[in-house]
């Protein structure tokens, strides 16, 4: 008996030793999966971003190229390239940020594995930012709106029938009720100040989506080099 009472102390003492081990390895493991699920999601936010990114760049850079051009250049300009310049002027390109995991993450109060404050503040970061890209897409959309409105009182929109390479689905739809931009039909879009002044409008908000967007890939990238430490 004096044997027997030591060892049922030792046996349950080793048992919850054995049980803390288990649940900080579990605990331990739980943390690896998030953060590579986190690095997975960011990782392909990143690329989304810079696509985005580089699409309203391009577009911007078009633009002001566009708006250079003499008189004369642009009534050269066949009713094939007219319409390509007048079809890239009010094209947004948006993107939802992927964010499902980062919330699982807060919502589920993994940060109690995690144990990590700079990470925590940096997700709150993030999720806010994203929240501001919304806000900047429904701006953008409403000016290109605005812009696609008024064309109709100019005879627009218009559009090459025949090129439907832009649709996203298998089966191209039947394109055959655009119709051409003429030379002189750009020209006059572009001499009219209340359209010109609604496309710059639209431009303006791309723009400061497109800068919110590298903001939001900096922060991205920054977390990215967080999580790649913990790892």
């Amino acid at each position: 008996m004096a044997l027997e009472g030591p060892l049922i102390v030792v046996s349950i003492l080793l048992a919850f030793a054995l049980d803390t081990m288990w649940e900080e390895r579990k605990r331990e493991q739980e943390a690896r999966i998030a953060l590579i699920s986190l690095k997975a999601e960011f990782e392909q936010n990143l690329i989304a971003c810079e696509e985005v990114r580089i699409h309203h760049f391009n577009n911007g850079k078009g633009f002001a190229a566009l708006l250079k051009k003499s008189k004369e250049t642009i009534l050269k300009m066949s009713d094939e390239e007219a319409t390509k310049a007048y079809s890239n002027l009010v094209t947004p390109r948006t993107f939802d940020p992927l964010v499902g995991t980062a919330k699982s993450v807060m919502n589920a109060g993994t940060f109690s594995i995690l144990q990590d404050e700079s990470l925590r503040k940096e997700l709150e970061i993030f999720l806010n930012l994203t929240e501001d890209t919304r806000e900047d897409i429904s701006n953008m959309l409403h000016f290109m709106r605005v812009a696609s409105e008024f064309e109709v009182s100019l005879g627009g929109p218009w559009g090459d029938p025949e090129d439907t390479s832009g649709w996203p689905g298998k089966t191209p739809p039947d394109t055959s009720y655009k119709q051409l931009l003429t030379a002189n039909k750009l020209w006059e879009l572009l001499s009219n100040p209340e359209y010109l002044g609604r496309v710059k409008l639209f431009y303006g908000s791309s723009n400061w989506y497109s800068s919110e967007i590298e903001r939001l890939s900096d922060h991205i990238k920054k977390l990215v080099d967080i999580i790649d430490k913990m790892l």
